[in-house]
């Protein structure tokens, strides 16, 4: 196979199929499971067909040190937490050692910095993003049948093959039914997969392609059914916000509400810290929109944050690594919930996992805000807008909820290298499509300087 179509089979077929809470561990290695081992024989795979590919350094410099600074900050986890920490009438948790920092940096390279890397590697040109989009779309409509057995018989799927139930089944119930999981951790994140298809099939429906043969359009909306059947209200109302914009918004449009949203998050534990966020606002709107019962989910949220949010304070920089370190225990032994990836992060490694965890994932979307006045084809610019508008969204859904699983950065790879590929060597073919009397033009010269005019 071409290596892009084997990478999204590996990828996305392990992250829909393969069993959740099984892993391999082996000694001063991560663990590996379903949610990077694909990643690691997808770059295994391709330095066996292409290793002077692989081995070549990526020209995208600023990641080279975020993936730099994820791992030898994670080391500094270690060496900085070499104090147990005392309990209230529990076993007190033992101090970390230089190890257990390194085993942080290598479990979160491989669950962000590799699927960038890999994303950034594969898909460089218009053709390789369009599969790439595609390939997301289809895997969803496969799994269609599958989510749609479990709203009517209830989450059995990965019980009845594997033995075992992944999750809670309390956390299945929603409006008087069942909220699919079928082989994902959780429903919220199977509500994520099919956001994220639904806005990579509307992106493709901008840009006049077909899906199976099918219209994309047409089959986003079938995704949007089951997405409203599965009952997971953040992503229904990602999605109700998030179409209009794919349906008629310019890609300009799209890439400046994309880079609000990034900015958001990035400068949201900032807005934490600081009591500058209006919790309480927020709360009465979601009463007043969803009601009272599914507010008490997010108020939930909010007052677990403010909790490991203090518990981070103390060590900021480099958190407090693993094994619990990072929760508050009440009399009972009872944790705080931690749902947020970005509290998770943060109180796992500090403020600089936290950037560079979630930089990997943002700079992407400024970088294409950038450079797509440097693309003259409109539609590969409603491609690239489409997909930074997704990863916004993703972003904010990792507010309240986890990561569960490194597509996304496979998605920043991709949009990272396929902007930079039609900056720096537009394709041919545009000058077969009419031109406006201004087309904005890449070139060495004049990357931070007015474009200059055909």
């Amino acid at each position: 196979m071409r290596p892009q179509r084997a990478a999204l089979i590996a990828v996305l077929g392990g992250d829909m199929f393969l069993p959740e809470l099984v892993n391999f561990k082996f000694p001063l290695l991560p663990q590996f499971d379903k949610h990077n081992l694909p990643y690691l024989c997808v770059f295994i795979g391709c330095m066996l067909r292409r290793p002077s590919r692989v081995l070549r350094s990526t020209n995208e410099r600023w990641f080279v040190v975020f993936s730099l600074l994820l791992v030898t900050g994670a080391m500094l986890t270690g060496l900085t937490n070499q104090d147990p920490v005392i309990r209230r009438y529990l076993t007190p948790l033992s101090g970390l050692t230089a190890k257990d920092g390194l085993y942080i940096g290598a479990l979160n390279f491989t669950r962000v910095s590799l699927p960038f890397f890999l994303g950034c590697l594969l898909f460089r040109t218009a053709k390789d993003f369009r599969d790439l989009l595609v390939g997301v779309t289809v895997a969803a409509v496969l799994y269609t049948p599958l989510a749609l057995f479990e709203v009517r018989m209830s989450p059995q799927l990965h019980l009845w093959l594997y033995g075992y139930f992944q999750h809670s089944f309390d956390q299945t119930k929603r409006w008087g039914g069942f909220r699919p999981m079928v082989f994902m951790s959780h429903g919220l994140s199977l509500a994520r997969f099919f956001m994220v298809a639904i806005f990579a099939s509307f992106a493709l429906g901008r840009a006049k392609r077909v899906v199976m043969g099918m219209p994309a359009r047409l089959v986003g909306w079938g995704l949007v059914v089951t997405l409203i059947l599965g009952k997971s209200t953040g992503a229904i109302m990602f999605v109700a916000a998030g179409l209009p914009l794919l349906l008629w918004a310019k890609s300009k449009t799209q890439m400046r509400i994309a880079f609000l949203l990034a900015s958001f998050v990035f400068l949201y534990p900032m807005l934490r810290a600081w009591d500058l966020l209006p919790t309480d606002a927020i709360l009465e709107t979601s009463r007043s929109l969803v009601g009272a019962d599914r507010t008490e989910s997010l108020e939930f949220r909010f007052r677990n944050e403010n909790i490991l949010l203090e518990r981070a304070r103390q060590r900021f920089l480099f958190g407090w690594g693993m094994a619990a370190r990072n929760f508050v225990f009440d009399r009972w032994g009872k944790p705080a919930v931690a749902d947020g990836y970005w509290v998770i992060q943060l109180g796992i490694i500090g403020v600089v996992g936290f950037v560079t965890s979630f930089g990997t994932l943002l700079i992407p979307i400024f970088l294409a805000r950038r450079r797509l006045r440097f693309i003259p084809v409109e539609a590969d610019r409603n491609l690239i807008a489409g997909v930074a508008l997704t990863l916004s969204v993703v972003a904010v859904d990792w507010i309240p909820n986890g990561l569960w699983a490194p597509y996304p950065y496979l998605l920043a790879g991709a949009l990272t290298g396929v902007t930079r590929e039609l900056m720096e060597h537009p394709s041919d073919r545009s000058a077969a499509f009419a031109l406006p009397d201004r087309v904005q033009r890449w070139s060495p010269e004049t990357e931070n300087t007015q474009p200059a005019t055909e």
